[in-house]
């Protein structure tokens, strides 16, 4: 799924269909994680972005578990102890 980044949102292009989907986004402060992002509306969602440039996109994440994510003091051990298990994955990129 190519995905490209705008102001005031993510372009996905999937297929026949493009969609925009407006973004809660954070840097973190994280080893292994540059940002994470879920989306204002829709579908939950957890995007990811790891510090080598890789992003994937956890489907089903509640916004509760994504703000959560986002304030634990560890983001990349939060991701791997509570989302990787439990969620389905795609990457992105």
């Amino acid at each position: 799924m190519p995905v490209f980044w705008k102001e005031d949102g993510m372009l996905v292009r999937d297929k026949d269909k493009t969609t925009i989907l407006k973004l809660n986004a954070r840097i973190v402060n994280s080893s292994n994680v540059d940002w994470i992002a879920w989306p204002v509306s829709g579908e939950p969602a957890l995007f990811v972005q790891f510090v080598g440039g890789a992003r994937y996109v956890y489907l089903g994440v509640s916004r509760q578990r994504a703000v959560a994510a986002a304030n634990s003091p560890s983001t990349g051990e939060y991701i791997n102890q509570k989302i990787k298990p439990n969620f389905k994955v795609r990457k992105l990129r």
